[in-house]
């Protein structure tokens, strides 16, 4: 966790610099429709890349094991570098595709700790035990449910809510 960080700290400090002085509202658009997006991604990369074509048994093999709890940051960087191309477009300028991906990233480091606090032994509060409660459903009862680690709002979505 402390690795990307170190990456992506200053990735997000970049692009919040980087729009600096542009519309506040337009900014505020670009953060939550990162936010927004984050969650979708999530759910998708773990419902359609991790349970299809990537190895992602090793996680549910060692559930505990940090070196399959956080994604590589091979995996994480291209799909970062991918999604800023992607958005540049809809967002109108590299800047705001910037503070787009900004915001996704930070919900993916959020993601991370989240994931990581899961499946730790530290005890949590209520949202927690909640979260705790919907992936171990998806890790021991049945892995076709649940993939929204931080949200089950796509699994309602997508029908993936048991």
């Amino acid at each position: 966790m402390a690795r990307l960080l170190v990456v992506y700290t200053p990735v997000i400090a970049a692009a919040v610099a980087a729009n600096i002085g542009r519309p506040l509202g337009g900014s505020l658009i670009a953060i939550i429709v990162g936010f927004v997006l984050w969650t979708l991604l999530e759910y998708g990369i773990h419902r359609f890349a991790f349970h299809g074509f990537l190895p992602h048994y090793q996680h549910h093999e060692k559930p505990r094991d940090v070196e399959y709890i956080v994604s590589p940051l091979w995996l994480s960087g291209g799909t970062s570098l991918a999604l800023w191309a992607v958005m540049r477009v809809p967002a109108g300028s590299w800047a705001r595709s910037g503070l787009t991906q900004a915001a996704i990233i930070t919900g993916y480091l959020v993601y991370e700790a989240v994931h990581l606090r899961i499946h730790s032994n530290a005890p949590g509060g209520e949202l927690l035990r909640a979260l705790r409660k919907r992936h171990y459903y998806h890790h021991f009862a049945d892995e076709r449910y649940c993939y929204g680690v931080t949200t089950p709002v796509w699994d309602r979505v997508f029908g993936s809510q048991p």
